[in-house]
């Protein structure tokens, strides 16, 4: 019996795991775990967790359409696969584990350590893949972006056309999705109307993207409102949750590319894709090799200065503000109550933001961090953090200043037509552009 474990890697096309472990009709017992410890983290948001039951739903969908299904199984995730290959061994079976790797905090990274270890331990087979692209070898770190751009033109892993599960008897903690909904209600109660989890919306989304919401892609990616209306791919979730392989999107970019050879502008904006792709990449291979930067500073002289430390009073009103969207500055505001409301926005907004509350603010990354990851739907700590230690400052001490977005000179070049702004602060709307420049708004009663 193989046991097919799933954690960020949703998905039956071009999965490692899923491909080998279904080969040759082998038997295969395909699970996902939901782990209490995980839902009761301080920056677990309760859309991105709606997103993943949903994303879960889908595949189980796509599983039973195979001859197979989704066991999901409740409890410490060492304490189930354990307890899990135990009983396949009591009933004759040897089983083989198969799981990708994963890039996460402490909890993950001993947990994954402790089943290798268990697994060798009863001289069980084990296969460790990998979800998307991962050096594990840090001496080799010169050499990525070679070894990157090989693993993303190999050809896609087969997504498996049967798979045989047989009827099973564990005696295990399991929960239907029916259960998994009542339990777990606090998520599914969350609104989302934004952004559907699951490989089949994924694709969708893909094939939408490269259909024709990529043209202009390079310069419209600054622009709040149009990447809200889908300038930009919207993928971010579903990557995040590996309900699509970084390898399938680079693909079938590249191959929509060579169909417009001759649209240097459509080039352009499929590169620039391409080239966000890399960016995403290359810090979850950050995050792999440096899990302590979830919650360190890149470098100690900044822990005067940043720490998660409980804010005085004064600070507290302002973060307040800032997660609210009540500053005052038209544009921090529009893209903080987009982000409540969407669970998403923009780079270029994250980043301002970002700025705007450690620079401007004086308060720390530390709780900036967490409360995006509270929000955002695509939220992906090896990205999440580290671009706030370097908004903040942080990960460039020998610079002589540091980045500051100015809200107004943003809003000026970005959002020039205020539909961004329009949209989201609705007070705003009887002023016109120069007018909220200059402030006029300000000397207004609520």
């Amino acid at each position: 019996m193989h046991i097919l474990w799933l954690r960020r890697d949703l998905r039956l096309s071009d999965n490692e795991i899923a491909a080998l472990s279904t080969a040759d009709n082998a038997e295969v017992l395909p699970c996902f775990i939901i782990d209490p410890w995980f839902y009761e983290q301080a920056e677990v948001g309760k859309a991105r967790v709606k997103f993943l039951f949903e994303s879960l739903e889908d595949l189980d969908r796509n599983l039973r359409e195979r001859g197979s299904q989704l066991y999901l199984f409740e409890g410490n995730s060492l304490n189930v696969i354990q307890e899990l290959t135990c009983q396949l061994i009591q009933q004759g079976d040897r089983p083989k584990l198969f799981f990708n790797r994963d890039v996460q905090v402490q909890y993950g990274i001993e947990r994954d350590r402790q089943i290798i270890n268990f697994y060798r331990e009863h001289s069980l087979e084990y296969h460790q893949g990998l979800n998307n692209f991962l050096q594990t070898d840090e001496n080799r770190r010169d050499e990525w972006m070679e070894e990157y751009y090989t693993y993303l033109r190999q050809p896609l892993h087969p997504t498996p056309e049967q798979i045989n599960t047989p009827a099973l008897q564990i005696d295990l903690p399991q929960l239907t999705f029916d259960q998994l909904k009542q339990k777990y209600n606090q998520f599914w109660e969350t609104e989302n109307t934004y952004f559907s989890g699951g490989e089949t919306q994924a694709i969708a989304t893909l094939n939408s993207f490269l259909n024709s919401r990529f043209h202009g892609y390079h310069w419209k990616i600054s622009r709040p409102w149009l990447t809200q209306q889908g300038a930009t791919s919207h993928l971010s979730p579903h990557l995040t949750f590996g309900t699509i392989s970084v390898r399938q999107v680079y693909q079938s970019t590249k191959a929509k590319a060579a169909e417009l050879a001759n649209n240097p502008k459509a080039q352009f904006s499929l590169k620039a894709f391409r080239d966000r792709l890399r960016w995403h990449d290359s810090f979850t291979q950050r995050l792999y090799f440096h899990p302590e930067l979830v919650d360190t500073n890149r470098y100690p002289e900044f822990d005067e200065y940043y720490s998660p430390a409980e804010l005085s009073e004064e600070k507290q009103e302002l973060f307040a503000a800032w997660k609210e969207g009540q500053t005052g500055f038209p544009l921090v505001d529009a893209s903080m109550r987009q982000l409540k409301t969407m669970g998403w926005m923009n780079f270029r907004m994250r980043a301002m933001c970002a700025t705007f509350l450690c620079i401007n603010g004086g308060i720390s990354w530390h709780h900036g961090a967490e409360h995006y990851m509270q929000q955002l739907i695509d939220g992906n700590l090896g990205i999440d953090n580290w671009q706030w230690q370097m908004q903040a400052g942080v990960t460039n001490p020998l610079s002589d200043t540091f980045r500051i977005y100015n809200p107004n000179k943003n809003l000026e070049e970005k959002d020039g037509d205020l539909k961004f702004i329009y949209h989201w602060v609705e007070e705003l709307r009887g002023y016109n552009l120069s007018e909220i420049l200059d402030g006029a708004y300000l000397n207004e009663s609520p």
